[in-house]
């Protein structure tokens, strides 16, 4: 898990992005990477799962369409292996009413502002 500062405020963390869309996984990258976290980045939801296994992130942010899987079903797996893992969904789509019933802990709306997505990072931890 990544080193923590205060209740509830993730100094360093493991954050894995994935995004069918290269310059959105540049950008998410680059910009919790200038927040101090560690990022790696996946472009499937076949992706997510073999990096899940290997880099244990804290936080995961999916997308909901991904190529070869649904970000549901790819979080779904996460969740079945790294239960403590938090998933966030981004992406442009409308959320369901609850969240949790994706498995989520958070939907953030895509936007070219990452404010919200980092600030949500930071309230998971």
């Amino acid at each position: 898990m990544g080193e923590r500062r205060g209740k509830g405020v993730l100094e360093v963390g493991r954050i894995l992005v994935a995004d069918s869309e290269p310059h959105i996984r540049l950008l998410c990258r680059e910009e919790l990477q200038d927040d101090g976290h560690e990022v790696q980045v996946a472009g499937t939801g076949g992706d997510v799962v073999r990096l899940t296994d290997s880099f244990h992130p804290d936080v995961v942010i999916l997308e909901v369409l991904l190529p070869d899987m649904s970000g549901v079903e790819a979080g779904r797996m996460v969740k079945g292996t790294r239960r403590e893992t938090r998933i966030i969904f981004y992406s442009h789509g409308l959320p369901p009413r609850d969240v949790t019933i994706w498995g989520a802990d958070a939907y953030v709306f895509k936007s070219p502002d990452l404010d919200r997505l980092k600030e949500v990072v930071r309230s998971l931890a």
